[in-house]
């Protein structure tokens, strides 16, 4: 049962222990106990043994969230939420067929609290039998709710719902069937009585939250027995600074999967050890100031955050922690490390810019999804917009390619590459010595950004392509500058982002993909014909993917077929190139970066019963947005800034690397 229920009617009652251990645990083996360690800042420091390793079995990661989702790495869908009205909750969970994993309180407002959350896809492993959420309870109601619903909780989150009236937030899922657990929590209780609950049950912390009532500090905790598939070893630790979190979790080689914030900056934490088959790649953060921020970051990584914290710092200051997981695929993985080593710093944070991949079979799976839903500038990829916004007028009939074409010089020393500058549209400047085929094909073989500009003044400015783009469901893309221009505005000498052209890497395979499918064009007046004929088609793989080839046909023993297989490779495809710059305070240039992309589609050869056939792939690749100290001139021989070539190169060898795993399974059929 998939839904959210209103909150319960605020009963008076103390805040006592309240421990609910199933009769499932009578039978349960117990893990080795936890251990006491020295007091530091006045609390109670404790760990699960580092030994235990030997005591609780093999350990792997969940396959399913049936206990939690936080040592869960199939990808999935997830969402995170914040500044949420219960009902916004709800509305949210039904419109994305998702359930609650996690929720912090964002504050109190008019006596009601706003939530922040995470949501999963309700589906596949993360599917439970049942679940329920609910807030304003007290510590009574909780025991109600849980044996009304024979549930179990997995997240509990005590708040002051106003004038030190302490209440509590919950999720509970079904505990039958496969879901079922021996577990425990605890409400209002000190850290000495957690350590004492945990030697006696041979439990483990899997949710830990802290709070002040009547001015004494207190817990919540919820347990699930350390055994079976849920056997860990772990550890919790209280009231430890970030540098102290990081060291701990160094020494256990740890997984964090829970961050709580107290109120003086530390942290209280629960890890477990991400070693052998419970290891995954893992990721955690502090003090992101927005959760967009967040969620940019665990996007960029290809990672699902497990914990969400959100608080005001002492600046006043809204503030997000969090500790994320692995939700990629292999090959996404692989391309994550092929992207990492160059545009991930040197803690693996991704302060390089944005980088995107992604790749999809033709009317199939998606092969590689890589922070392909971010919005970016692509520079001139996105000509592709305009060669399909123009081939929809020629398939409705309301535009012709032999009719006559204007654009305009802007200047005559950059010519194609010139920035289009409204200004100079002037009679002296008007060319007319294309129709408009050759103005589209211009715009696409040598990337012509006057012939561009051409098709937005045909088609009366940027909103006819974004109409498109809408239709076509590119919900990343929006046309807001002429391309050419990057961040400059020719009118003022400025820079600003808000000029930025957005789009995403999937949504550039999107428009290559709908054309090859015929779902953005028939070939009515031939518009799909003559879209692929602009789109730069080729035969032959390039000397990048070739290499690609050589190197998996000598793995599987097929060398000699391996020129073959490159000569019949097809593709089509734009890129994009630009040298711009982020604004400073006063719009002058303050921090060069460079972008680079690519997208389109390409045809792998495969056998099907001895006879050639293929596979088709729609793609999107990029950089943007990354820091340079200078820019290459490219047209001068030698090398003149090293960074900006080594990036240039870096994306190159990643947009071939994107291929590589249907490469092999192409060769496999030869």
């Amino acid at each position: 049962m998939n839904r959210s229920l209103a909150p319960l009617a605020r009963r008076p009652g103390a805040s006592l222990i309240l421990c609910a251990v199933l009769a499932a645990l009578a039978g349960a083996a117990q893990a080795k106990r936890p251990s006491l360690q020295p007091a530091l800042q006045g609390e109670i420091e404790t760990e699960g043994d580092v030994d235990a390793l030997g005591d609780v079995g093999i350990e792997a990661l969940d396959p399913t969230a049936s206990t939690d989702d936080h040592s869960v790495n199939t990808p999935t869908s997830w969402w995170t939420y914040t500044n949420q009205t219960a009902a916004q909750v709800s509305s949210l969970l039904s419109s994305k067929g998702a359930r609650l994993v996690g929720l912090d309180i964002y504050g109190i407002v008019s006596g009601a609290p706003r939530f922040t959350v995470r949501m999963v896809r309700n589906s596949g492993a993360y599917a439970v039998p049942g679940w329920w959420w609910y807030y304003g309870l007290t510590a009574a109601d909780i025991a109600t709710q849980l044996s009304a619903n024979n549930a179990r909780l997995i997240e509990l989150k005590p708040y002051d719902a106003g004038g030190g009236v302490i209440r509590y937030a919950a999720i509970m899922v079904s505990n039958t069937s496969t879901a079922a657990r021996a577990w425990s929590y605890l409400v209002g209780v000190s850290s000495a009585q957690i350590s004492t609950h945990l030697t006696n049950s041979g439990h483990r912390l899997i949710d830990l939250d802290t709070y002040v009532e009547g001015g004494v500090k207190k817990y919540s905790a919820v347990l699930v027995a350390n055994t079976g598939t849920d056997a860990r070893s772990w550890q919790w630790w209280l009231n430890q600074s970030p540098a102290n979190v990081a060291a701990k979790v160094a020494s256990f080689s740890g997984r964090i999967v829970k961050l709580d914030r107290n109120s003086d900056g530390t942290y209280n934490f629960i890890q477990v050890k991400n070693t052998g088959s419970n290891n995954s790649a893992w990721w955690y953060q502090y003090g992101f100031t927005s959760l967009t921020d967040l969620n940019n970051y665990a996007l960029q990584v290809a990672s699902r955050p497990v914990d969400l914290r959100t608080y005001v710092d002492g600046n006043g200051v809204r503030r997000y922690d969090a500790a994320f997981i692995d939700n990629a695929n292999n090959s996404t993985r692989r391309m994550r490390s092929v992207f990492g080593a160059n545009f991930l710093d040197a803690n693996g944070n991704p302060t390089r810019g944005i980088f995107e991949g992604y790749l999809k079979l033709v009317g199939g799976a998606v092969k590689v999804d890589l922070n392909s839903a971010r919005r970016a500038e692509t520079a001139s990829s996105l000509k592709a917009l305009h060669l399909l916004t123009s081939m929809q007028r020629v398939q409705a009939g309301t535009d012709t390619l032999a009719s006559a074409f204007n654009y305009y010089e802007y200047d005559m020393s950059k010519g194609k590459d010139a920035c289009p500058d409204p200004a100079k549209e002037i009679p002296a400047n008007l060319r007319t010595n294309y129709n408009f085929e050759t103005g589209l094909d211009e715009m696409m073989r040598i990337s012509d950004n006057r012939t561009t500009r051409g098709t937005v003044l045909r088609y009366g400015g940027f909103s006819a392509f974004n109409t498109v783009a809408g239709n076509a469901g590119l919900s990343g893309t929006t046309l807001r500058h002429n391309i050419g221009c990057a961040y400059a505005n020719p009118a003022t000498g400025k820079y600003s982002t808000s000029l930025r052209n957005d789009t995403t890497a999937a949504d550039l395979a999107r428009i290559y993909e709908g054309v090859w499918s015929s779902t953005l064009l028939t070939n009515t007046n031939s518009a799909r014909d003559e879209f692929l004929e602009s789109a730069n088609p080729g035969m032959g793989a390039s000397a990048r993917i070739q290499a690609i080839i050589d190197q998996e046909a000598a793995a599987l023993g097929k060398s000699a077929v391996a020129a073959s297989f490159g000569g019949v490779v097809r593709t089509w495809s734009k890129g994009g190139s630009y040298g711009t710059c982020l604004p400073d305070g006063n719009g002058n240039c303050g921090q060069r970066v460079i972008i680079r992309s690519g997208a389109g589609l390409m045809r792998l050869p495969i056998k099907v019963g001895g006879q050639l056939d293929y596979r088709t792939y729609s793609y999107g690749h990029l950089i943007s947005d990354t820091p340079v100290p200078c820019f290459e001139d490219y047209d001068t021989p030698g090398t003149n800034c090293q960074a900006d070539v080594d990036y240039t190169n870096a994306h190159g060898n990643a947009s071939a690397e994107l291929f590589r795993d249907e490469i092999r399974s192409a060769l496999q059929t030869w």
